[in-house]
């Protein structure tokens, strides 16, 4: 819009500029067509005066044009030229003229002056000399012009024009004056020929009219075209004000209901949309989803948070009423006991709290951030060693096939421990005595870990809630619910998945599998 604004002075000068040359070759084409009328009226008197009848004469067509059957005049004047600085002054008549040449000045000099009273327009009948013979300006008889630079082209044989600056100190007419107020006045000079040979030329002179008053003259039929160019214009604002104002409305209206506590609404405008307000409305409409999203993850955190702490806390709570109210009376055994019951109370609401803490940090993390701090590429290899020398060797068979050792991964060793030690401990766990197999192998861009114990299995009932938090079947020995859930949203977040592999009364195995990170220094650190 603002381009079409800053365009539409530029864009009326060129018009205006247009025009004017369109209204300076109309000239030029209007003085062509009355020179030669008064060319033919002036060479069938010349042929008159020597007792030649016209319908006889020999061809008038130029030597190069005479097997044509048309060859009219076209304009010559260059638009983009400077226009000619002067005009030579004229020079007193050097030779005589001759006398079929002046008797046929005489024939149509009333039919010049006649004309003149009508358009004006400026006329010199040269003979072949370049003298004048026949003028609107009977002063001008006595004069030749053969030096005028387009009387020179003319006298040659061929058509020519100009267009010279006018210079007038009379007032400027009026704009339904017959007199033009043109700053360019066009000269013309058409050659006349007979047997193929130049016997005259006619010049003619006219100003150019201006444009502002040609446009005068259709003042009425410009003024409907500004008026249907305002109406255009009032519609087109109108329009653009809808497309823009329409969907900023929307979104302020379905942000107002957000704020009201009303059902989140899409933050988009319908219809035509500018594509920036389209782009701020999704802008808008994912930051409230993000924000919504997030404010029913601390609610369902806060709700199962407070669950879950209710049996630890009641518990505590009675265990310290208990001890408060008969310290004196219990053994020593006794009160032991309800102390250890507290502490395991208390270290069960410790890894809740710690568990759930690092599951909303991992699934609430910026999009691409890191898990933790302290992430960098390092080999597979080091990072599981690391964390497998935590657990008696005894209890572990581990096996890492090289290709996996070598590949890089992400993981800190928060993270890494958070997925594989989680697995390897509830292996050790529910497996009994046997030996947990872990295994680790590279397939394709992913480092996949396998952990199998050989426990009784899972039930088909417990199979589909394994990885639902707070799911636990220890929550009396402090299990949290938490542990697999916290697997799979790490191994999401690097690309990858937990998953069971299989369960059955010979054992189960889980599977979990991140992207390979990219680091070219590991070469040389392998």
């Amino acid at each position: 819009v603002n381009a079409v604004i800053l365009l539409v002075p530029v864009l009326a000068v060129v018009l205006l500029r247009i025009y004017d040359a369109h209204l300076l070759e109309q000239t030029e084409r209007r003085l062509i067509a009355e020179s030669v009328i008064i060319g033919e009226a002036w060479r069938s008197a010349w042929l008159a005066a020597q007792q030649i009848d016209p319908a006889l004469a020999p061809d008038f067509a130029p030597p190069n044009r005479r097997d044509d059957t048309f060859f009219p005049i076209e304009p010559v004047i260059d638009i983009t030229a400077p226009p000619a600085r002067f005009e030579p002054p004229p020079a007193p008549r050097r030779a005589k003229v001759t006398p079929a040449a002046a008797t046929a000045g005489r024939a149509i000099q009333p039919l010049l002056q006649r004309a003149k009273r009508i358009n004006l327009t400026g006329v010199r009948v040269l003979d072949a000399q370049g003298c004048v013979v026949a003028s609107t300006a009977p002063e001008a008889l006595d004069l030749c012009l053969a030096d005028t630079p387009e009387v020179k082209v003319a006298l040659s044989g061929r058509y020519h024009a100009v267009a010279r600056p006018r210079y007038s100190d009379e007032p400027r007419p009026s704009p339904t004056a017959i007199s033009r107020g043109g700053t360019l006045r066009v000269f013309t000079a058409t050659p006349l020929h007979s047997d193929g040979r130049i016997i005259g030329v006619v010049r003619m002179s006219r100003t150019t009219i201006e444009p502002l008053r040609a446009l005068w003259k259709y003042r009425t039929t410009l003024a409907w075209a500004l008026l249907a160019c305002v109406g255009l214009a009032v519609a087109l604002s109108l329009f653009l004000t809808r497309t823009i104002t329409r969907p900023v409305r929307a979104i302020r209206d379905a942000a107002q209901a957000i704020a009201r506590g009303e059902p989140r609404q899409p933050l988009r405008g319908r219809g035509r949309v500018p594509a920036e307000v389209h782009a701020l409305s999704e802008a808008l409409d994912r930051m409230t989803a993000q924000l919504a999203d997030r404010a029913a993850y601390v609610a369902d955190f806060a709700a199962n948070v407070s669950h879950e702490l209710k049996t630890p806390i009641a518990s505590v709570r009675g265990a310290t009423e208990l001890l408060r109210d008969a310290w004196d009376s219990m053994g020593d055994a006794q009160r032991d006991r309800f102390l250890g019951n507290i502490e395991a109370d208390a270290l069960r609401m410790d890894r809740l709290v710690t568990d759930r803490l690092r599951l909303a940090r991992v699934e609430n993390r910026p999009a691409g951030g890191p898990v933790d701090g302290r992430e960098g590429a390092t080999p597979a290899g080091e990072a599981l060693a690391a964390l497998l020398a935590r657990y008696p060797a005894d209890r572990l068979a581990v096996q890492i096939e090289p290709g996996a050792a070598a590949a890089p991964v992400s993981l800190g060793p928060d993270a890494l421990q958070g997925m594989v030690g989680n697995l390897i401990d509830n292996a050790l766990v529910h497996g009994g005595d046997g030996v947990v197999a872990v295994t680790a192998a590279r397939r394709g861009g992913q480092l996949e870990v396998t952990v199998r114990d050989h426990g009784g299995g899972i039930s088909a009932a417990n199979q589909a809630r394994i990885f639902d938090r707070f799911f636990t079947t220890r929550r009396d020995r402090g299990g949290t619910g938490l542990g697999l859930p916290l697997v799979r949203a790490i191994a999401r977040a690097h690309g990858g998945d937990a998953s069971l592999v299989r369960t059955g009364p010979d054992g189960t195995t889980f599977s979990v599998g991140w992207a390979v990170a990219a680091d070219p220094t590991l070469s040389e650190r392998t």
